[in-house]
């Protein structure tokens, strides 16, 4: 087993986020559970892990990601129970799709401020904190940040936002921190399923007839390409990692 981290997975009650904690708390890394609003699913998930791997590796905090001074708490707390954090994954989001000749400041500012504000205050407390010779921040974006999309201008713009922040981090970030982003497509996840409507053989079938792999994506595709950030990689910063099966080829 490799050397053990401290793993730090924002959003990370459910989807993506629960595979990328449980993944890596297999793996002999001490982990964070971060929820903003789903306390029963972190509690859930926190259980599952405490079965798994025992409790002495998981952490479950509550912190809204685009409140700076809950996430100077969260940051507190798990340096008092484990240490300073070496991975960051900037995975909490959220999506409130509207045209937008009707979107409101509020529906503007919330997913702003969860998807790239949130990312910011992360990754900032995060540098600050950290002293050791190689840290990782793994920033989540969506593909829909570089093509965009009907309905989404506050989503896209802040997922926008994300890919260049990850650039400009790494390079201010260097050689201690290698600044990365992960960029999912149609995931196999309760919310894409019902976003889509996927539960619907016909929907699903042309969503998947789309993709030149021919199915969708699993939240372990994800995991495995983190992994590979985190232990693998030693000569790449600054880039975004495509994991949609062909979908979209930039």
């Amino acid at each position: 087993m490799r050397e053990s981290r401290i793993i730090l997975v924002t959003g990370s009650s459910r989807g993506i986020g629960a595979t990328l904690v449980t993944g890596f708390a297999k793996e002999g890394h001490r982990v964070i559970v971060n929820y903003a609003r789903s306390e029963d699913e972190a509690s859930t998930l926190h259980e599952a892990l405490h079965k798994e791997v025992g409790g002495t590796r998981v952490l479950v905090i509550r912190a809204d990601v685009a409140r700076r001074e809950e996430v100077r708490t969260m940051f507190d707390r798990i340096g008092e129970r484990f240490g300073p954090v070496d991975v960051l994954v900037n995975n909490a989001g959220v999506n409130i799709d509207e045209p937008f000749l009707q979107m409101t400041d509020e529906q503007w500012d919330r997913v702003i401020a969860t998807n790239l504000t949130g990312t910011f205050i992360c990754a900032q407390e995060f540098a600050r904190r950290f002293a050791s010779k190689l840290g990782h921040i793994v920033n989540v974006g969506a593909s829909t940040g570089i093509h965009g999309r009907m309905n989404g201008v506050n989503y896209c713009s802040a997922k926008a936002g994300v890919i260049t922040l990850t650039k400009c981090l790494a390079l201010e970030l260097a050689p201690r921190i290698r600044v990365n982003c992960v960029i999912p497509g149609q995931m196999e996840t309760e919310e894409v399923m019902t976003r889509y409507n996927l539960y619907d053989k016909a929907n699903y079938e042309r969503m998947v007839s789309a993709i030149p792999l021919k199915r969708l994506g699993t939240t372990e595709d994800v995991f495995r390409v983190v992994r590979f950030i985190v232990e693998e990689s030693e000569y790449i910063t600054g880039q975004s990692f495509f994991v949609n099966g062909g979908k979209f080829m930039p």
